[in-house]
């Protein structure tokens, strides 16, 4: 999610495709307003995609391409979305499609850009001795529950 806050445009290419979105993201940010350059961005994640190490692996080919710094500040989803309504944050990078049409719409943001999405998958044995495989992830996890499994 873009904030109407940004403090910088984006030049370079990514290597990956995660740095392509994130640079996206970041561009669109700096560019929405056409402000001038900085060395620093402030992007406001959720906690979980800090710690998933993501940010850790995409960032200095970030930098390597642009030359700009994200300083990433990891909070709850709502106090992302608080901080970019104070101006403190450039990008958001938060998951509640809900609460950021709102930010968008009552002005905070530019514009919402899906990045990724979440799949829960249950792993088990080739064997499938709980009888699952296949099965509605609601019914799969209560079968599993009720087996002790």
């Amino acid at each position: 999610m873009l904030s109407t806050f940004p403090r910088t445009s984006i030049t370079g290419r990514p290597r990956s495709r995660w740095a392509q979105r994130l640079l996206l993201l970041a561009a669109g940010c700096a560019l929405s307003l056409g402000v001038q350059a900085q060395a620093t961005i402030t992007m406001a994640s959720t906690t979980s995609t800090e710690q998933s190490g993501l940010f850790a692996h995409l960032l200095p080919a970030f930098k390597a391409a642009s030359g700009i710094d994200i300083k990433v500040v990891a909070l709850g989803t709502g106090q992302a979305l608080d901080m970019g309504r104070r101006g403190d944050a450039d990008v958001l990078f938060v998951h509640d499609k809900v609460a950021e049409a709102k930010f968008v719409a009552d002005g905070f943001g530019v514009k919402r850009h899906p990045v990724m999405y979440n799949d829960f998958v249950v792993i088990g044995p080739k064997g499938d001795p709980a009888g699952v495989r296949g099965k509605d992830i609601v019914q799969a996890l209560k079968k599993l529950a009720a087996a002790n499994a």
